[in-house]
């Protein structure tokens, strides 16, 4: 190396430390934050994850088949990644990512899984169905036949 090029890499490194230490020896500052609490909040980070699953949900498919093929159950059929939300009035909203699997032609045709609970008495149960829309309201729901969930990824709101 040059001895030139030394001294700006010992120039530099210098100036770095001096700088790090005068940020720690000087007073307190004030921290600024945005609160990302309420309706708006909950809204924006609902849309925030549906929108990671739809850009990144091939990477997300590859890396749960990976895992599942280390663990030996690696399904055979067509798997996808598609988003998953649920809402109630006794459960917290949740949305996050499923893996849907079955025969390709109709993995093709789910959009999202709608998960819903049954509360029996003591009892709770969960449902989670592959569906072929992505609208939250809507008149029909349909259900896609021949299609299951295999792995679902969760993040509570």
């Amino acid at each position: 190396m040059r001895p030139i090029a030394r001294k700006l890499i010992a120039y530099l490194a210098a100036f770095f430390v001096i700088a790090a230490m005068m940020n720690f020896a000087g007073l307190p500052r004030k921290a600024h934050s945005i609160d990302l609490g309420g309706l708006a909040g909950d809204l924006l980070k609902i849309g925030g994850i549906a929108f990671v699953v739809e850009k990144f949900g091939p990477e997300i498919n590859d890396g749960i088949n990976d895992i599942m093929s280390k663990n030996g159950v690696m399904p055979t059929a067509k798997t996808k990644v598609v988003p998953i939300i649920r809402m109630g009035t006794h459960d917290p909203t949740v949305v996050g990512a499923a893996q849907v699997v079955g025969p390709p032609w109709q993995v093709d045709k789910v959009q999202a899984v709608a998960e819903g609970s049954i509360r029996i008495s003591n009892l709770q149960g969960r449902i989670l169905i592959p569906i072929s829309t992505r609208k939250a309201v809507t008149t029909s729901v349909r259900g896609v036949g021949g299609v299951g969930v295999s792995a679902n990824i969760k993040i509570s709101i």
